[in-house]
């Protein structure tokens, strides 16, 4: 899959800032970072949510136990729905109007991306999609974004 606005946005981003450091760029945008336990109501079992308030302020929740490496994923994930779905997620209310997968998707190629993580065939044969994902640190979901 290739999504060429969202290369635009990233270009952009890396451009503006001259980092794709998540934590910077979390950093640069005024976007708090919380961590939270993953027995934590507020992340319903998930691993990170992106919240955007009434008065605009951004934050990220994600669990406090992940691997340096896949929060940065998740983070970068995270990041992908704040600069991606601004408008949607708004509305996030309304779930039944919402193709989550489509917009979960364009998350993960963002997060894939932003942080240049690609795959070489040769590299990974024989291995299983979880053995990719595992070694990647992200979900094996993203990896269909590639």
């Amino acid at each position: 899959m290739v999504l060429p606005w969202v290369d635009t946005i990233i270009d952009g981003l890396v451009e503006l800032y001259r980092t794709r450091n998540i934590y910077e760029l979390y950093q640069q945008l005024d976007i708090r970072v919380i961590k939270l336990n993953k027995d934590n109501a507020l992340l319903k079992k998930a691993e990170a949510m992106y919240q955007r308030n009434f008065f605009n302020d951004e934050v990220v929740f994600v669990r406090d136990d992940l691997e340096y490496q896949y929060e940065k994923f998740i983070l970068a994930h995270e990041l992908g729905h704040a600069l991606l779905h601004t408008k949607t997620y708004q509305a996030a209310y309304n779930k039944d109007l919402i193709n989550k997968g489509k917009l979960e998707k364009q998350a993960d190629y963002f997060a894939l991306r932003l942080l240049q993580i690609e795959i070489d065939s040769i590299d990974y044969e024989g291995f299983t999609i979880e053995q990719i994902a595992s070694s990647l640190y992200v979900t094996q979901e993203s990896l269909s974004s590639l």
